[in-house]
């Protein structure tokens, strides 16, 4: 029997158990109805499993990220000093440049003072010395 109130209808006290007044006492609803019960536990429980799953893969996940972005700013720091340490080395060239040029420069000056003071008489400086002068 149906009940109306506020325009809601009620079912009755079988309808509301989900059976038709004969199949509790039926022994195959009861079979089916055990059946439908493990499936709903087993259902339930893999789905919780599956929840754990998801959980402990989001969470290795973001280690992972972390891990990525650590690494990735040791990256960026080495190829920071990298830069810097091609820049150095251009300047210790350019430099090691510049000082072997001044040995060369200083070893010319040598050899000059050499031809001219060292294998030349005394005489020949003076007489060198007085006519530049003149």
């Amino acid at each position: 029997m149906d009940i109306s109130v506020n325009g809601l209808k009620e079912r009755n006290e079988g309808t509301k158990n989900g059976t038709n007044g004969h199949a509790i006492a039926d022994p195959a609803y009861k079979q089916i109805n055990e059946k439908l019960e493990q499936i709903t536990r087993h259902l339930l429980q893999e789905n919780e499993y599956k929840q754990q799953v998801i959980e402990e893969q989001r969470l290795e996940m973001e280690k992972l990220q972390k891990e990525l972005d650590q690494k990735t700013a040791v990256m960026a720091g080495l190829k920071e000093q990298l830069n810097q340490s091609a820049q150095h080395t251009e300047g210790h060239r350019q430099l090691i440049n510049k000082l072997l040029n001044d040995i060369e420069h200083f070893q010319n000056d040598i050899e000059w003072y050499k031809r001219t003071y060292e294998r030349r008489s005394i005489w020949g400086v003076l007489k060198d010395k007085l006519t530049k002068k003149k």
